[in-house]
């Protein structure tokens, strides 16, 4: 767990009110992605449960009907990577 100082989380309180829908959807798709790569550079990704992971990439509970993805897949389909 990280500590912030409280004038910058006044400061991202109010970045949050006057955001976009859009807008904050795109913060939170990006902090998923930034939680993820903090987790591969140092080596915990492996450690990772499947709901764990789904959890980071804010992704529903697995359906019996649903194939797994790589990481590069996942990025893609967030946009982080070319198709």
């Amino acid at each position: 767990m990280a500590q912030v100082p409280a004038r910058e989380l006044r400061r991202l309180r109010a970045l949050a009110r006057i955001a976009s829908p859009r807008e904050l959807a795109e913060a939170e798709e990006a902090a998923r992605a930034e939680e993820l790569d903090a987790l591969e550079a140092a080596g915990h990704t492996g450690e990772l449960s499947d709901q764990q992971a789904r959890q980071i990439l804010g992704v529903s509970a697995r359906r019996a009907d649903e194939e797994y993805l790589t990481t590069d897949e996942v990025r893609r389909r967030l946009g982080l990577l070319p198709r």
